[in-house]
C-alpha cells in the first residue's frame, strides 16, 4: 500500500518537503532528522528509506513493488540500519568502519539507504570516521541520520546534511503558525513596524526545541501568501510589487539561515527589521 507524505500525520510537513526533493530527482547525499520524539524520527527516516528504494514512487514509496516487498520483510540488500549494539552504550567505531567497506561495493540497485538511529550516540572518533564517507560521498548511498538533539553531531557532520528539525511534541501548532504567518504578511503590505511583526513570532522564538521546524513551516506559509499579494498588486495595476518581492527574498535568506544552525531567534528578528 503506498504511503504518501500526507499519510505521515506526525510528520506531513517535513514529509512533504522530502517529496518535493525526492520527485525533482535532486537528493541530496545525507539527511538528518533532530528532535521530535524517537517514534517519530524513526517513522520519517524509514520512510525516505524506502521511498528511495523504491521502483515506482509517486509522493512516497508505493508499496507494491518488489523493492517495497522487501523493504517491508527486512531482507532489502540495499537497505542498511545501524544502531547501538546489546550490551553497548554508543554505536562503535567498528560499525562504522564495516559501513564503509559494504559501500565499497556497487548496490544491487540503484543506490544504497542508509538509517543511522540514535545518530548522538556515536562519539566524536566514530563520527569522524563517519564524516570521511560524508566529505567524500559514495554516489550509490544515500545517508539517514537520526539524532534526538542537534548538539550530539558535530557541527563537520550537520554541515554535510541537509537537516529537518522535528516537533518536539504531538501538539498542533501548524494552524497557529499558518494564521501567524498570514498576519505577518499582512503586516508586510501594511508597512508595520518592527514590534508588531516581531510580536507575531514571539511564540516561535520561544519554543526551544521545536521553534527551527516551526520556524521553517511558517516562512512555507508565508512565502505563499507574499506570492499571492504580489500576483494581486499586478492584477489590480498596483504596479510596484517591490515590498513582497524583497520579503520573499528575505524569507529565502532567513529559511538559509536556518538551515545553516543560525540562533532562531536572532534569525527571525532580522527577518522583521529587513521587511
Amino acid at each position: 500500500m503506498s504511503v504518501r507524505a500526507s499519510d505521515l500525520k506526525n510528520n506531513v510537513y517535513v514529509a512533504k518537503q522530502l517529496a518535493l526533493t525526492v520527485e525533482s530527482g535532486r537528493v541530496v547525499h545525507a539527511f538528518a532528522f533532530i528532535g521530535g520524539s524517537a517514534e517519530d524520527r524513526a517513522e520519517i527516516g524509514s520512510w525516505l528509506a524506502q521511498y528511495l528504494l523504491c521502483s515506482s514512487p509517486d509522493q512516497g514509496p508505493c508499496g507494491e513493488c518488489l523493492s517495497c516487498r522487501k523493504f517491508a520483510h527486512q531482507n532489502h540488500e540495499d537497505f542498511i540500519r545501524i544502531g547501538k549494539q546489546d550490551g553497548k552504550e554508543s554505536i562503535v567505531k567498528d560499525q562504522i568502519l564495516e559501513l564503509i567497506d559494504r559501500l565499497s561495493f556497487k548496490p544491487f540497485g540503484g543506490r544504497y539507504a542508509v538509517l543511522i538511529e540514535d545518530a548522538q550516540l556515536m562519539n566524536a572518533v566514530t563520527q569522524n570516521k563517519l564524516l570521511k564517507t560524508l566529505e567524500e560521498p559514495v554516489s550509490e548511498a544515500v545517508m539517514i541520520l537520526l539524532s534526538e538533539t542537534a548538539d550530539g553531531l558535530l557541527p563537520t557532520v550537520l554541515s554535510r546534511c541537509s537537516c529537518y528539525y522535528l516537533e518536539s511534541s504531538e501538539a498542533d501548532t501548524f494552524g497557529k503558525d499558518a494564521d501567524a504567518a498570514r498576519a505577518y504578511a499582512k503586516l508586510i503590505a501594511e508597512g508595520a513596524p518592527f514590534y508588531r511583526k516581531k510580536a507575531e513570532l514571539a511564540d516561535i522564538i520561544s519554543d526551544k526545541d521545536g521553534g527551527r521546524a516551526r520556524a521553517l513551516a511558517f516562512l512555507d506559509v508565508l512565502e505563499d501568501e507574499l506570492r499571492k499579494d504580489a500576483v494581486a498588486g499586478a492584477g489590480r495595476g498596483a504596479g510596484n510589487t517591490d515590498r513582497q518581492t524583497n520579503a520573499i527574498r528575505q524569507a529565502e535568506l532567513c529559511r538559509r539561515y536556518l538551515k545553516q544552525l543560525h540562533s532562531v531567534g536572532f534569525t527571525l528578528k532580522h527577518m522583521c527589521l529587513r521587511v
